[in-house]
């Protein structure tokens, strides 16, 4: 008895180290004017880990039809549809750009050294940026994937907060107002397999467990 309370509790303690490096990870657009948690949820962010090593990369969702009203990307101001940070500001290679109603968005300027992004309230240390290219209008995307690497691989790990705990930032328009939301906390979100594995693993032991115990009683 007590050796299957050990060996469950290793498994789940497996489980739980390992459940964060297999998982999406999601961020939640809930900073309006720095103030968070109890602002309205203007939508979310999602890292999916693609590949391994070298190869490694992220794909990267901003959508903005999480949120209770209509949003959409700015093409005004000096905000950006979306501004986020890398350890070591590596030199990033960023394709895929999609949006979802037919918008234009570029990557901003990536080889210019120690270039930071403009994320008012939010400050201005932001190294990469999205912008929405469509000047003058404030469109109908609200849904933007991309995908990011580095020559050396990229994990999620490498996606760093800003000096003031930001993760990410966007620059929407809603209630016919535009401004800059952000977010400072994450979710892990597990992945079919993984939790399949957990479970499968779990079944296990507690037939295995039923097994003994119906053998300990016909002896």
């Amino acid at each position: 008895m007590r050796r299957f309370w050990l060996i469950l509790a290793a498994l789940l303690g497996l489980g739980a180290t390992a459940l964060p490096a297999a998982a999406d990870v999601t961020y939640t657009l809930d900073c309006n004017s720095v103030a968070c948690g109890t602002q309205t949820n203007y939508g979310s962010v999602t890292l999916h880990q693609v590949g391994s090593g070298s190869s490694a990369s992220v794909t990267v969702t901003v959508d903005l039809t999480t949120a209770s009203a209509t949003e959409t990307f700015v093409g005004t101001g000096a905000g950006y549809a979306i501004n986020w940070n890398i350890s070591g500001n590596p030199n990033l290679t960023v394709t895929n750009i999609a949006p979802n109603g037919g918008g234009q968005f570029a990557l901003q300027n990536n080889a210019a050294a120690n270039h930071t992004y403009k994320a008012s309230p939010f400050g201005h240390s932001w190294m990469y940026a999205i912008d929405y290219t469509i000047n003058g209008s404030n469109g109908t995307d609200n849904k933007l994937t991309f995908d990011v690497t580095t020559s050396g691989g990229l994990l999620l790990s490498a996606f760093a907060a800003t000096s003031d705990g930001f993760y990410f930032a966007s620059d929407i328009f809603r209630d016919n107002r535009t401004f800059v939301v952000a977010s400072n906390t994450h979710t892990y979100v597990p992945e079919p397999g993984t939790v399949l594995m957990i479970l499968a693993g779990l079944g296990s032991l507690f037939m295995l467990h039923q097994r003994r115990r119906k053998l300990v009683r016909a002896v």
